[in-house]
């Protein structure tokens, strides 16, 4: 059954074929949304990493929402600019994008491939930086708008994987104050630690999955966290960093007061 808190909005989540991307997809859809799963994969070429746009689109309807799978490469500017284009004919309007794509090439800094250091900045900071200007015009012109950058712990640490994700989040306090005045929210979001997903278990090719924890959270609070970041304003939360725990404290608690 659907909670309706975000009925009658339009989110584009990248990255939604599998993993936290779909979860909160699922999420959205449930809450009323009209989900646009954003993504590369339409065929399953690996057993180790399932999962497709038209799968997460299935799951979306089956929750009571609506979807509308693209394929999409946020890598590629002309891709991102044609799913929008796409959206905005069908549903003529964006009200949140959540930038999840991302990719985590192994290999520590002083050994990683050159390509896959290149590879890694092109999806998980300027793919953000493209989708985010690709949807900036149809927010403005409705003074209303939800971006929600996926961040990771791995931002605070040392790791090129880190050094696309404290970009990303420099990106997201800077877009933020930047559309404050055009009605448009923009926060990053992460997760507390780890959840269970197929890209936790899949290290790339050549290796074996990894067994995950039993005791590893469920993406619910994840996903809570979404659903909130994604009803906010400028005038009640924007250009903040949080993990799932501390969105939902905040948050939560101030939907418990209205």
């Amino acid at each position: 059954m659907s909670g309706g808190r975000l009925a009658g909005k339009v989110a584009i989540i990248t990255g939604a074929s599998r993993g936290l991307g779909q979860y909160c997809a699922v999420g959205y859809g449930r809450e009323g949304a009209k989900v646009v799963v954003a993504a590369r994969t339409e065929q399953v070429r690996d057993p180790n990493l399932p999962g497709t746009i038209y799968e997460t689109a299935k799951l979306v309807e089956e929750a009571g929402g609506e979807a509308m799978p693209v394929v999409c490469n946020v890598g590629d500017p002309a891709s991102i600019a044609a799913m929008v284009e796409q959206v905005l004919a069908r549903f003529g309007q964006i009200d949140i994008l959540m930038n999840n794509a991302a990719v985590q090439p192994p290999g520590r800094i002083s050994e990683i491939e050159p390509r896959h250091w290149e590879l890694e900045f092109r999806i998980n900071v300027h793919g953000p930086f493209h989708c985010s200007r690709a949807v900036l015009p149809s927010m403005i012109a409705a003074k209303s708008g939800n971006i929600i950058n996926i961040s990771s712990v791995a931002a605070r640490g040392g790791s090129h994987y880190g050094a696309t994700k404290r970009a990303l989040e420099a990106f997201t306090i800077g877009l933020a104050a930047e559309q404050k005045d055009n009605g448009i929210a923009v926060n990053a979001l992460k997760p507390v630690g780890a959840i269970a997903t197929p890209g936790l278990r899949y290290r790339g090719a050549g290796t074996a999955p990894v067994e995950i924890r039993a005791d590893l959270p469920t993406p619910d609070n994840y996903v809570e966290a979404a659903i909130l970041l994604a009803m906010q304003t400028p005038a009640s939360f924007t250009g903040q960093v949080v993990n799932d725990a501390e969105a939902v404290a905040a948050l939560g608690a101030k939907g418990a007061e209205a």
